[in-house]
């Protein structure tokens, strides 16, 4: 018995040196231990470019040695997807990934079928954040902004105007929302992350050159109503009072009271004062809508007019500048907004004559001279058909600020 067990030890322990001197003999065959010799982008014309760094989500090659037994790869703390037809002994295709690290240390791993850990020395460029828009530019203390851009990762802070921090309650690669501070005046908003800061080109509550507020700047008073902030309204408001564009009903080319914004600063006593001074093309028109309601069909024209043209909606004849903007949300089907967001159009948009088709896109009549243009227009008016649908369409803060 003794003699039995003795060979079985024998023969397990030959086993294995046989097993060792094959598995040796294979990692000879295969060319040796692992190794990279550099990495470059994968456009063939560019193959002699060696990269020491790379952005996330680049496709990148990984030149080298036996690195056909690849398993994992590891940029800094975060696992890249490995495709196996994208390996091969000389080479890896490979994306980094998209996700931000949370531990740097620089370094590529590779992990092999047989254990074997291949360190190289490689950076991720990870951009600093940056900031595209805002939903509303005006929210009050306590309510929630909604920014959108790219390259939020935690951790992340946003100042607000008065150099006040802000609480971030949801977070995203592209979308960060926080609850205005309290305290917060007019400026920019600042986000900064591990990898770098931005401030905004827009202003939060941007309060240049505002033409109508409905507080303290005023529309004529039998147009559209107002909302007083001190009632109540709904929808709650996003800065004061503001003025309500409603209709049970609007049918083709109505002429309703409730339905227009006018302001004509002769009948209230003011100066002649241009709306704007500046470039076309330097300037856009702003203002903060509420569209509670579905909104169909009829669109909004905007237009400006000089201090003695107080005629009404220009179309007439004698109208000497009559440039529209068309605002038609709807387009693509029907137009409702959550709460309150911050409408943007372009003045150079101001280009449509009375007379242009009702589905163009370009306009005949751009603004021929602004410095002239004191008065302004907002109003529910145009084609539609049948059937015909209610309006509500509340405003806020009208502007023409920089780009």
């Amino acid at each position: 018995m003794k003699a039995f067990i003795k060979n079985m030890l024998l023969l397990i322990i030959a086993v294995s040196f046989i097993g060792l001197i094959f598995l040796s003999c294979e990692k000879k065959d295969e060319g040796g231990t692992p190794s990279i010799s550099y990495i470059r982008i994968t456009d063939p014309e560019k193959a002699d470019s060696h990269l020491t760094a790379a952005y996330m989500g680049d496709l990148i090659a990984i030149v080298g040695e036996n690195l056909g037994g690849a398993r994992e790869i590891w940029f800094n703390d975060q696992e890249a997807y490995l495709t196996p037809t994208y390996i091969t002994d000389r080479t890896i295709l490979v994306n980094v990934p998209s996700t931000v690290p949370l531990e740097l240390n620089n370094k590529i791993k590779i992990v092999f079928d047989d254990g074997y850990v291949l360190l190289y020395d490689f950076l991720i460029d990870i951009p600093g954040p940056e900031i595209y828009s805002i939903k509303c530019e005006y929210v009050p203390d306590g309510g929630t902004v909604v920014l959108t851009g790219d390259y939020f990762f935690y951790p992340t802070t946003v100042i607000f105007p008065g150099d006040l921090e802000a609480e971030i309650t949801e977070l995203s690669k592209t979308e960060l929302l926080v609850t205005v501070p309290a305290g917060s005046t007019p400026g920019k908003i600042k986000v900064k992350t591990t990898f770098g800061e931005i401030e905004s080109d827009f202003l939060f509550r941007d309060n240049r050159n505002t033409i109508l507020d409905f507080d303290t700047r005023l529309h004529e008073t039998w147009t559209a109503p107002i909302a007083y902030a001190d009632s109540a309204p709904d929808p709650a408001p996003c800065s004061g009072n503001y003025a309500t564009i409603i209709s049970d009903e609007v049918s083709g080319w109505d002429w309703e009271n409730n339905l227009m914004i006018f302001y004509w600063p002769k009948n209230a006593g003011l100066p002649e004062t241009p709306l704007a001074t500046g470039l076309i093309n330097d300037l856009v028109f702003k203002f903060e809508a509420n569209v509670p309601i579905e909104w169909h069909g009829v669109r909004m024209e905007i237009y400006m007019s000089t201090y003695d043209n107080s005629s009404g909606h220009g179309r007439d004849e004698d109208s000497p500048l009559p440039s529209h903007a068309r605002w038609m949300p709807w387009k693509d089907g029907p137009y409702i907004t959550d709460g309150w967001i911050t409408v943007s159009i372009p003045l150079s948009d101001f280009m449509f004559d009375k007379n242009d088709p009702e589905d163009s896109e370009q306009g005949s009549r751009p603004i021929p001279d602004l410095s002239v243009l004191t008065n302004l227009v907002m109003m529910v008016f145009g084609p539609a058909s049948a059937p015909y649908y209610p309006v509500e369409i509340c405003i806020d803060n009208v502007r023409i600020v920089p780009k």
